[in-house]
């Protein structure tokens, strides 16, 4: 197959990852990913059947000015991709975790247009030994593009990070990582996982009038020490949604805040209670709940409708 009929897309059993888009579907069906974890996932799609060491992805997913905590977000985004495929750490299917060391694809890969097929050694099952796996790697050149187009990806999203580009009339909006103040460790994936499936959801609802600020540019605001003036005018930002995480047996409330940036005025709050047996149903709920009441508070209804 030559270079130029390769359409971005990379099959992997019944999933379809499209790298330009940043879509992950399972039997034509969208499957939730958010943007980090989908870039963690892309990186170790091209290299299926090799460790990626987890300085590589460091290097490769996360800018050299986001101040994150690595290791963290690294494992947070991996459990991420693991529920979204469904996949087993202690017998995966997918991703195999080595320890200390990173992560390996395991699964035969290939691109949308290669009626190859992905396929397993004669005889194996998901789960056996992984020296009985082979991989169906694309031609050379698909190859060459599937790396070229993850890094132009990456360096893509770095750019939007460090130079946001023209709004025009658009309102900007960052959403800050959520504070979490319960003594469960659980929750901490929970309180960013709410933080950024607000910003996908608010991201999508008003384009037009809307602009969100990239969760990889809010994320280094954790636990910081700036003022909301300060942080407005490093994201360009004019209004900025902070909150929190309290709560303990099962139960959790989020409380959250909408802030003018110029002059620090609370436009609009509330709180959330919610039980945390169901993490991912729990996080699409409250950011669906809070995205909407956000929206209303920036764009609110012509008195009289409904």
């Amino acid at each position: 197959m030559a270079a130029a009929e390769f359409s971005g897309v990379v099959q992997f059993g019944e999933f379809k990852a499209d790298l330009r888009s940043g879509e992950l579907h399972r039997n034509g069906v969208r499957v939730p990913l958010q943007e980090q974890p989908f870039q963690v996932l892309a990186v170790l799609l091209v290299r299926a059947g090799e460790l990626v060491k987890r300085d590589e992805l460091h290097r490769q997913v996360w800018p050299r000015d986001t101040f994150v905590e690595f290791d963290h977000a690294l494992n947070t985004a991996i459990k991420k991709i693991r529920i979204a495929l469904e996949d087993d750490a202690s017998a995966p299917r997918y991703i195999e975790t080595i320890p200390k060391r990173g992560y390996r694809f395991v699964a035969s890969v290939r691109t949308a247009n290669d009626s190859s097929g992905a396929q397993t050694e004669a005889g194996s099952h998901p789960g056996e030994g992984l020296a009985r796996r082979w991989f169906v790697r694309p031609p050379a050149a698909v190859a060459l593009c599937l790396t070229l187009l993850v890094s132009v990806v990456l360096l893509g999203m770095r750019s939007r990070i460090s130079s946001p580009a023209a709004t025009g009339n658009r309102i900007v909006l960052a959403v800050l990582p959520f504070e979490n103040w319960t003594h469960e460790a659980k929750c901490a994936s929970l309180s960013d996982g709410i933080a950024q499936e607000v910003i996908t959801q608010t991201g999508n609802a008003e384009p037009s009038q809307l602009q969100v600020v990239a969760w990889a540019a809010c994320s280094r605001y954790g636990h910081t020490t700036k003022d909301i003036a300060e942080i407005g005018r490093e994201l360009h930002a004019d209004y900025l949604l902070e909150g929190n995480l309290r709560g303990d047996a099962g139960r959790v409330r989020v409380t959250v805040e909408l802030i003018r940036a110029s002059d620090a005025t609370r436009v609009w709050g509330d709180e959330y209670n919610r039980e945390t047996g169901d993490a991912l149903a729990l996080e699409s709920e409250v950011a669906s709940v809070i995205a909407a009441k956000v929206r209303r508070a920036l764009f609110p209804l012509p008195r009289g409708t409904r």
